[in-house]
């Protein structure tokens, strides 16, 4: 009876602990996916991946002004990554509505030491910015000595990576 007993407790735990490591991957994946793939903006913007995952830039809009910050690549959103550029030219594009160029200048974060040239930090002015719903803009940046393609999708993001693409 005692040993009865203890061959339904192991049954039943070894089905709970068989249950947690089947399910617990699958849950932990679905939530990964759906907030793309553990990736954080760290100043509550949209971020837009760089090259295979080279670095991101995320992109925060309020008023008239957009922000732009360099970050690590992979999961290192939390790190800036400086870019040897005193300002960035875009060119963006609105659907239905045609192009306008944008440039992004040099704005250094003075407390981590950086200087027009050599930042992390970029912001922009633009009238137009203040009743902006949804655009694509384009340039190039040389990001850890690597010139890239700077694809910027507000307000979804971009990243190519992990959705294919129009997603």
């Amino acid at each position: 009876m005692i040993r009865k007993f203890f061959i339904g407790l192991f049954s039943l735990s070894l089905m709970i602990c068989l249950g947690v490591l089947l399910l617990g991957p699958v849950t932990a994946l679905g939530r990964e996916e759906h907030e793309g793939h553990g990736h954080e903006a760290p100043h509550g913007g949209v971020l837009n991946v760089i090259g295979k995952e080279l670095a991101h830039v995320e992109i925060l809009i309020e008023g008239d002004t957009l922000e732009a910050w360099f970050l690590g690549g992979g999961q290192d959103t939390g790190r800036s990554v400086r870019i040897k550029a005193g300002e960035i030219p875009l060119k963006v594009s609105f659907p239905g509505k045609g192009e306008m160029k944008l440039v992004l200048r040099a704005s250094p974060l003075k407390l981590a030491g950086e200087k027009a040239g050599n930042c992390s930090h970029f912001t922009a002015n633009a009238n137009w910015l203040k009743d902006v719903k949804e655009f694509e803009a384009r340039g190039e940046v040389v990001i850890k000595g690597i010139r890239e393609k700077l694809i910027i999708r507000y307000p979804e993001g971009y990243d190519p990576v992990h959705r294919k693409e129009g997603h």
